[in-house]
């Protein structure tokens, strides 16, 4: 190399990949602070085939400085444990509960980290929101990764009597895709 660091130690794909996180955690950090985020809905429907949906699944997207989407995997592995995945958290809810305002009839669920529990901005928005307007709390459905609820079960047992108070749902996300 010619700027004075060693050589990459390891496979060209364990460079490649270190490279890209390198490029991909700053854009995402940059974007999250400017609110660059959008929720995809994906309907849930029901078993029987009712034609409509039960309700929505509204997955974060977030999208750099140029426009692009960046892919959830590039980011989400890394973020989980540190503020970024709290701060993922905050634009997810922020447009979930947005869309929930703005659409009457709209059911909707967004997936969160229980690391996010005990984040103060995070339990803000929810808790200004659903205070201000008690219908939003009866359609809102909070997906919590069972990872991490697994890893702070405590702190989830407490914040489920909390948010049952306002109608909200809750649901784990990847139930049974590590514990079981």
């Amino acid at each position: 190399m010619t700027n004075g660091s060693p050589p990459f130690k390891g496979s060209p794909l364990d460079y490649a990949m270190n490279r890209q996180e390198r490029l991909t955690l700053p854009a995402v950090h940059a974007a999250v602070a400017k609110g660059n985020g959008v929720l995809a809905f994906q309907p849930i429907v029901q078993a029987e085939n009712t034609g409509r949906p039960a309700f929505y699944e509204g997955l974060i997207r977030i999208i750099d400085d140029s426009g692009r989407i960046v892919p959830l995997r590039d980011f989400m592995p890394v973020a989980e444990t540190t503020e970024l995945g709290r701060e993922i958290d905050c634009l997810s809810l922020s447009l979930g509960l947005q869309a929930l305002l703005e659409n009457p009839i709209l059911r909707l669920s967004i997936n969160m980290s229980a690391r996010s529990i005990g984040y103060p901005a995070w339990i803000k928005i929810l808790r200004d929101t659903v205070t201000d307007d008690a219908h939003v709390g009866e359609r809102l459905i909070l997906e919590v990764t069972e990872s991490s609820a697994m890893d702070m079960p405590a702190e989830v047992n407490s914040f489920i009597r909390e948010v049952q108070q306002y109608g909200i749902s809750l649901a784990l996300d990847d139930f049974g895709a590590g514990y079981t």
